[in-house]
């Protein structure tokens, strides 16, 4: 059985490549990449990298994004996708409390300081995975003892 911690974290990059693709297939029927271009300031280059980090994406380009391509699917995915973000912070935060473990005896086991552990966990986008399997792994030992 996959562990919850994963399992948000999975559900999370699930969200998020569908948040890419929803801006891709959006900027395809009702705009172009030259649109986006004038319209962001960016070159194709950028757009492709954010397409490939959509995490990254300011929310100020989503909301230039949805007006140009006038729907608002772009501006509702990014909502989800924030929102699956908040669920694998608070994933991790009740493992851990029905685990008993502290976040300082977390941080200690993962080589991080607290401030980069309570930075992550209030903005999920910089969580990455083998830092999640870490965490998870160490929940489920504690579990065990």
């Amino acid at each position: 059985m996959e562990s919850p911690i994963k399992q948000a974290y999975t559900d999370y990059q699930e969200k998020l490549q569908a948040f890419a693709q929803t801006i891709k297939s959006q900027v395809r029927a009702n705009a172009s990449l030259k649109a986006v271009q004038a319209a962001l300031e960016i070159t194709a280059a950028m757009y492709y990298q954010r397409l490939k980090y959509p995490q990254n994406i300011p929310k100020q380009e989503i909301d230039a994004l949805t007006k140009l391509v006038q729907n608002d699917a772009i501006a509702q995915r990014y909502e989800e996708t924030l929102e699956f973000g908040q669920q694998l912070s608070e994933t991790i935060a009740e493992s851990l409390r029905n685990a008993e473990i502290t976040v300082t005896f977390l941080c200690k086991k993962l080589g991080i300081n607290t401030s980069s552990y309570h930075r992550k966990q209030k903005d999920p986008r910089l969580w990455d995975k083998a830092e999640i399997e870490r965490i998870a792994q160490v929940i489920e030992i504690i579990k065990r003892l």
